[in-house]
């Protein structure tokens, strides 16, 4: 019998890095998780894997959120 791959992530797991700019970038960022580690893969970066948490970054552009925000 083939093995079977595991099943993906929760999709409410804790991003690793909480404060970097790469989660709320549009690029978008990629997750590459092994078992012992999460590392955030860049599409744009030369270094495709920059150092976390990235505080500032020349490339970095808002990702638009599907929904606005409600009014206060």
């Amino acid at each position: 019998m083939p093995a079977q791959p595991p099943p993906p992530a929760p999709t409410d797991a804790p991003v690793p890095f909480p404060e970097s700019l790469c989660h709320r970038c549009a690029a978008p960022p990629q997750y590459v998780r092994t078992s012992r580690s999460v590392f955030i893969l860049c599409p744009l970066l030369p270094e495709r894997y920059p150092r976390q948490p990235v505080l500032d970054c020349d490339l970095f552009r808002p990702r638009r959120d599907a929904r606005p925000d409600p009014p206060s």
